[in-house]
């Protein structure tokens, strides 16, 4: 068996299946054309900030939250040439990283029957009853993640191909291209195949799982999503790269590392916000360091984004935190303006796994497993205790990937589309409602729970029926 390089070395491992950022350098295949060149975001600081940049080497690709902020590329070592006016407020370099994604065991079904029973979820925050009054209509979904199956039979018809994109390296891509796709359900180190289809196609199985979440249409057939009439915009932030192109010393050209970069991020942020989508899911995090100067960045082009009219929702992350204790940044979730979600389990309580804590988290939604790792888990006749993927969400994942059309997985990652789905309803009665507005109903609808294991979990979790009632009745 080849000795691929451990996790611990590239990334902390975390439980659940949030997608964390963790890097691990910035060699890429599109990279090597121009070694010597690097990606950069500009803070704005003042006026005249494109005209003094392109009097450097640098170039300007793309301008963000209304020009206050630049994505530029141009020589690794002259960066200090973007500092030397008043109209440069702070640089980030860019870095590529790697993905990690952990799953649940697979207990999954390719039946086109009726799955709603098992949807534990939908049935505790009271979707069905909220869809007596709206569906989602005429609203729209961005779900920036590992890409969203345009084949799958719930999803084909909820997504806008037109307006989704693939964010690569600070470009920006349209249409369809051969793309690196994960043979199975993915593990940290997976066999890929090359494959042509649309570049906004789930590459992983993730973003299909929480597409499915927030929108998988109303039928008799599958399991329906929180919003099931809403358009889904899939905006691919995240791609394979042969282990062999991140590091020569592994030359299996069939073996995968999942990649992204907070450019890219950032990017689809803002496309989605100038594309006049209703809601943006990040069911994605990264932890930095307290000096980190990424925050500004993340802040300006989500505030950028609610000031667009955009409900921005990102998950809480997994690391099982109390965020108001932590120094250490974990983004987008700690930024304000966003709707940060942590999950709970089948009991009310909240997911052993979740990050928490009041000054962070706004509401609460159903991720799976419970309180505790073990209550989580079944022991077979030989003793032996493995994770009991039914206490997870069942949602839809690419059957060209998982062999199947539906699975279990947890993680804030699904709690996050919870709220996202249900922003879109909201939006459907109102929608001309600011933002704040939409946010404050669903947390003035939320169920306040009591009791252990039920600390930090901000306005509770939430209740479809009760935030429907705040945004009519607050007219």
């Amino acid at each position: 068996m080849t000795d691929w390089p451990s996790r611990r070395s590239v990334l902390k491992s975390i439980a659940g299946s949030t997608i964390a950022v963790g890097a691990l350098g910035t060699a890429s295949a599109d990279d090597r054309e121009a070694t010597q060149r690097q990606l950069y975001v500009v803070l704005a600081g003042g006026n005249g900030l494109r005209s003094h940049i392109e009097r450097t080497e640098f170039e300007v690709l793309h301008e963000l939250a209304g020009g206050s902020a630049l994505i530029v590329e141009g020589p690794s070592d002259k960066s200090d040439a973007l500092r030397t006016s008043a109209v440069v407020d702070d640089i980030i370099a860019n870095e590529t990283h790697v993905v990690d994604i952990e799953r649940s065991a697979s207990e999954g079904s390719d039946s086109t029957e009726s799955q709603r029973e098992k949807q534990w979820d939908k049935q505790l925050v009271r979707a069905r009853a909220a869809h007596e009054r709206a569906t989602g209509a005429e609203t729209t979904i961005a779900i920036i993640d590992t890409g969203v199956s345009h084949s799958h039979p719930a999803l084909a018809s909820r997504i806008d191909a037109e307006r989704s994109r693939l964010f690569r390296y600070g470009r920006v891509h349209a249409g369809t291209a051969d793309a690196l796709v994960a043979e199975a359900p993915a593990d940290y180190y997976p066999s890929i195949r090359e494959t042509t289809q649309h570049v906004s196609d789930d590459v992983h199985g993730h973003g299909t799982h929480v597409a499915g979440i927030a929108a998988t249409g109303r039928n008799e057939t599958g399991i329906v999503g929180m919003a099931p009439d809403a358009e889904i915009v899939s905006l691919r932030s995240f791609f394979f790269e042969r282990i062999a192109d991140i590091n020569p010393t592994f030359p299996d050209e069939t073996v995968g590392v999942l990649m992204g970069s907070i450019t890219d991020i950032l990017l689809a942020i803002d496309y989605a916000a100038e594309n006049g989508v209703d809601v943006i899911n990040l069911s994605l995090g990264q932890t930095l360091p307290p000096d980190s100067r990424a925050y500004a960045a993340y802040r300006r082009v989500i505030q950028h984004a609610v000031k667009q009219g955009v409900v921005v929702v990102v998950a809480a992350e997994n690391y099982g935190w109390n965020l108001d204790d932590e120094s250490e940044y974990v983004l987008p979730a700690d930024v304000p303006g966003a709707s940060t979600v942590a999950a709970t389990g089948p009991t009310d309580k909240r997911s052993h796994y979740s990050n928490y804590g009041d000054g962070a988290i706004d509401v609460a939604a159903p991720g799976g497993r419970y309180e505790t790792p073990s209550k989580s888990e079944i022991t077979d006749p030989n003793e032996v205790a493995y994770p009991d993927p039914t206490n997870g969400i069942l949602s839809t994942v690419p059957e060209s990937i998982y062999g199947e059309l539906y699975d279990y997985n947890y993680g804030t990652s699904m709690a996050a589309p919870q709220v996202a789905g249900l922003a879109a309803l909201l939006r459907e009665l109102e929608p001309d409602r600011h933002p704040r507005r939409i946010q404050q109903a669903i947390a003035q609808g939320a169920v306040d729970l009591s009791g252990e294991y039920t600390e930090g979990l901000g306005a509770g979790r939430i209740d479809a029926p009760n935030a429907l009632d705040r945004i009519t009745n607050g007219r």
